[in-house]
């Protein structure tokens, strides 16, 4: 359990110049009046440990989890908020906790078919891209997955990455040669031994092995070759529509805030009047806040608290970050980033 508070903030701009009509969303949440009363909002999070884990899932990433609640506790509570990180073995027990009320959101789960609809859960859209992929030495000279045929791949078996990956090899008409595992401990220590000639998984788990092999990380490289996506999403519990709408538009600030080159840093001398963008973020001129049951001025306070989504991404993800992830599938034809951020009118 990781308690966290932040440092006072400035002052925001003072309240709008008008008010425009805007739809009058639902503001009575129990969610929200339960964190205002602690005065901590409670975020779980994924910390499945590699040596225990039987499951082909998504890797750690606390430290993005951790960013994307106090993004949305800093909208809520605004100086001084408090966030209380639990952690979970898996997403399924996350989600859980989340169900019976041990925490007020799941930072991020897999956005698929069966958490979406599980009972009691909602999910935002996706925060964080991850996909299926391969980690290979440096030394094997391999460039591309294509160049594995033949080759042993190390994969968690009976799990739906196996299922994939066979699929992928099966439809390539590649010769196939699986190393399956039923731990993931077990799975890593026969790739460092070169017993397998790639370890198979999602990129943010692989890049977490990468990460642990510490001066030696360098030595290995994830092949740019996606078998299969894998985004995740925050949670929330579906009774709730007004906690929800912050979740996801705290999300869409820092996203806005991004696109518009607003950093973290950069608000102290940021004015209205730059753009029709950026007076949306200092809340000049509109009253963003008392749709989502908030004060005026929540944008400013989320970006200072985390920063815009590059800022968070390259800091705890990307390249700032010893996981060193690329933001997007490195997919050919995707259709650009589908992290825009959706209009603030």
């Amino acid at each position: 359990m990781i308690s966290l508070r932040c440092a006072s903030l400035p002052a925001v701009l003072a309240s709008s110049l008008f008010a425009q009509t805007l739809p009058q969303l639902p503001t009575s949440s129990p969610a929200v009046e339960a964190i205002r009363k602690a005065g901590t909002l409670t975020c779980g999070v994924d910390q499945s440990e590699a040596e225990f884990s039987m499951t082909d899932e998504h890797g750690s990433r606390v430290a993005f989890d951790r960013d994307l609640c106090n993004a949305v506790a800093a909208a809520i509570l605004g100086q001084g908020y408090r966030v209380e990180l639990k952690g979970y073995p898996d997403e399924d027990t996350a989600l859980q906790a989340l169900r019976g009320g041990e925490v007020d959101m799941v930072a991020s789960v897999s956005d698929d078919l069966t958490h979406s609809t599980l009972p009691g859960i909602a999910l935002a859209r996706p925060v964080l891209y991850d996909w299926q992929g391969f980690l290979v030495p440096r030394s094997a000279g391999i460039a591309r997955a294509s160049q594995l045929s033949g080759h042993k791949i190390c994969v968690l078996g009976e799990t739906e990455a196996e299922v994939n990956l066979r699929s992928w090899f099966q439809r390539r008409h590649l010769n196939f040669v699986p190393f399956p595992f039923q731990e993931e401990g077990e799975m890593e220590a026969a790739f460092v031994t070169a017993n397998c000639t790639a370890l198979f998984g999602d990129v943010t788990r692989l890049a977490n092995t990468r990460a642990a092999f510490g001066t030696h990380a360098h030595e290995f490289v994830l092949l740019p070759d996606v078998v299969a996506q894998d985004p995740l999403a925050s949670a929330y519990r579906n009774n709730d529509a007004a906690f929800a709408h912050i979740v996801q538009w705290s999300f869409e600030v820092l996203l806005l805030a991004e696109q518009q080159h607003v950093t973290a840093k950069g608000m102290a001398t940021l004015h209205a009047g730059y753009s029709p963008e950026t007076d949306r973020l200092l809340d000049s001129a509109h009253a963003l806040g008392r749709p989502l049951g908030l004060a005026d001025g929540w944008p400013v306070r989320v970006i200072q608290a985390v920063g815009n989504y590059g800022e968070l991404f390259r800091r705890d993800v990307g390249a700032g970050s010893p996981l060193n992830l690329p933001r997007l599938p490195p997919t050919p034809g995707n259709g650009g980033d589908p992290l825009q951020p959706l209009p603030f009118k």
